[in-house]
């Protein structure tokens, strides 16, 4: 995952994002507890799975129920996965914030990342209405309550 294909599932977030650069985790065995425990708090964001040579083997999403560590941890259970799943990249957002938002987040990171048709019958929610569900649910977030 080279850091310009990193980007484009980081402008896929957009104003939901909440942190800063997402860095490789490991999900090598021996690693795993650690890696589960630093992304423990992330509830609700996307994130991006390589496998040892850098190359992406899963876009995905969280919102709740767990967070990406639990994600991760049901992915891992299936056996091709945990043999070729390395590392994984995740991206934080306000897990308070639309869940359509984020679905629209996923699927403009798979348009970007040209992924739909090509990781076998992985189906990626539409990117349909991205920017403004993205930016609505920014100015909510901004808004007293």
């Amino acid at each position: 995952m080279t850091p310009p294909l990193l980007g484009q599932v980081w402008s896929a977030v957009g104003l939901l994002r909440v942190g800063g650069w997402p860095r490789l985790h490991s999900l090598a065995s021996g690693r795993r507890t650690d890696t589960f425990i630093a992304l423990g708090d992330i509830l609700a964001g996307l994130y991006v799975v390589v496998d040892s040579d850098g190359r992406l083997r899963w876009l995905g999403q969280a919102h709740r129920n767990g967070g990406i560590a639990a994600r991760l941890q049901a992915h891992l259970r299936h056996a091709e996965r945990d043999r070729v799943f390395a590392g994984v990249y995740a991206i934080a957002v306000d897990p308070f914030g639309d869940p359509k938002a984020l679905n629209a987040a996923e699927g403009r990171a798979a348009d970007l990342l040209k992924l739909r048709g090509r990781m076998g019958g992985r189906i990626w929610p539409s990117s349909t209405g991205w920017l403004e569900l993205v930016t609505e649910t920014y100015r909510h977030s901004l808004s007293p309550n």
